[in-house]
């Protein structure tokens, strides 16, 4: 079989389980079984089933979004949140893979560079630069996760917006409480109106 029939039949077969299961429970041997491959054969495409899953999400998913360096980030976020939606039973269990290597972890490594754009690259500020930045994705992770378990009620639109406005009033409230002020009230109200 061909190297790239293969790879996609692999990526097909790692949909398919992953619709049905999360990716901690899903064995290199299962998916030899449902793919009719031996182990070896699966060996000379992937490491593990974590390369695979990486290469599935990518390829069949990330890829197609179109995604540039100049694009703003929260409309990146947009994006795999509408796609998410499109297939709910992959993502809800894709979520739930926070381990090393895991979905949180290949989302992040794919985020961050594109969030690292908006920043300045002042050598001395990269450490508080990275820690904004991975604090930010992982906020985000926490977010889809709560809009995925609670079945996807909002809109994708709305889910960005509040993850924004979270953003927002966190900084600004971070401001106030550095400098000891009272942390002013807000409301999605005046977040919309850029009352600040």
């Amino acid at each position: 079989m061909p190297l790239r029939s293969t790879e996609l039949m692999l990526r097909r077969c790692m949909i398919k389980l992953i619709r049905r299961k999360k990716l901690e429970n899903i064995t290199v041997a299962e998916i030899c079984e449902k793919a009719q491959i031996g182990k070896r054969t699966f060996y000379r495409y992937y490491k593990d089933k974590y390369a695979l899953f990486e290469d599935t999400y990518i390829q069949e998913f990330y890829n197609k979004l179109e995604i540039t360096e100049d694009l703003f980030h929260y409309d990146v976020y947009e994006r795999i949140i509408e796609q998410m939606s499109t297939d709910k039973a992959f993502f809800r269990h894709a979520i739930a893979s926070k381990e090393q290597n895991g979905f949180w972890e290949l989302i992040s490594d794919l985020i961050y560079p594109l969030a690292c754009n908006l920043l300045t690259r002042d050598p001395y500020i990269d450490k508080a630069k990275e820690y904004y930045i991975r604090r930010d994705i992982e906020i985000l992770l926490h977010h889809i996760e709560e809009w995925i378990l609670g079945g996807f009620k909002q809109t994708p639109a709305e889910v960005v917006q509040f993850m924004r406005l979270c953003n927002a009033l966190h900084g600004k409230w971070q401001y106030q409480i550095s400098m000891q002020h009272t942390p002013d009230e807000f409301s999605m109200d005046k977040f919309i109106n850029n009352e600040w």
